[in-house]
């Protein structure tokens, strides 16, 4: 079970109330709001802060929610362990529904003129193209990104921020989330986007 906040933020909408001014009235920090934001854990005298200001019960502003009833995507921002962080991903790993899950959260953002290749040997690279002459051009250098450790029986996620164009998905270990020929040595590679409607 966890806390969820749901009601609170309709609330405020209830009343033509922001963020903002609930802070004001109920002398929150941002911080704080934050963590409300993200269904985490704060204190007994925050509630009653925010209730007073409210005028309501503490039933009126969270709930329990059973973790069943979260997406993977939600399941793995609420529960996911950080393992591993370096320069270019965060390892986090996570059990949802009895599966283990890894994502590597790729930390530089894309863009369309990102093109990221799932090459033969298992390494993903990023090669970025550039403007010239009124065409694209690629870059002089592949970049190798990540090559990514699938243990037996897990789900690996390899996890983008932003719009690239992806080569070399669907042939190999690498699928993509839309692939319904899910094979037990496959890699996902997806966007934060297509990880949000994702359903193993």
């Amino acid at each position: 079970m966890y806390i969820d906040y749901s009601k609170l933020w309709k609330l405020l909408i209830d009343k033509s109330m922001t963020k903002t001014e609930l802070m004001e009235e109920t002398g929150l920090s941002s911080r704080i709001i934050a963590k409300l934001s993200k269904n985490q854990v704060v204190t007994t005298e925050t509630l009653v802060k925010i209730c007073t200001c409210l005028n309501c019960d503490v039933a009126d502003i969270m709930e329990c929610k059973k973790e069943k009833s979260l997406s993977i995507y939600n399941y793995y921002n609420k529960f996911g362990t950080a393992t591993e962080c370096n320069e270019n991903y965060n390892t986090v790993k996570f059990d949802y529904n009895g599966q283990k899950y890894t994502v590597y959260a790729i930390k530089k953002p894309v863009s369309k003129s990102t093109i990221i290749h799932c090459g033969d040997d298992g390494t993903i690279y990023r090669e970025q193209l550039y403007p010239f002459g009124g065409t694209m051009r690629p870059s002089s250098v592949k970049e190798s990104i990540i090559k990514p450790i699938k243990q037996k029986d897990e789900i690996v996620i390899v996890l983008f921020s932003g719009k690239p164009n992806f080569w070399g998905i669907d042939e190999g270990i690498f699928i993509s989330s839309k692939n319904k020929n899910k094979k037990a040595s496959s890699i996902y590679v997806m966007t934060e986007t297509d990880f949000k409607l994702f359903e193993n």
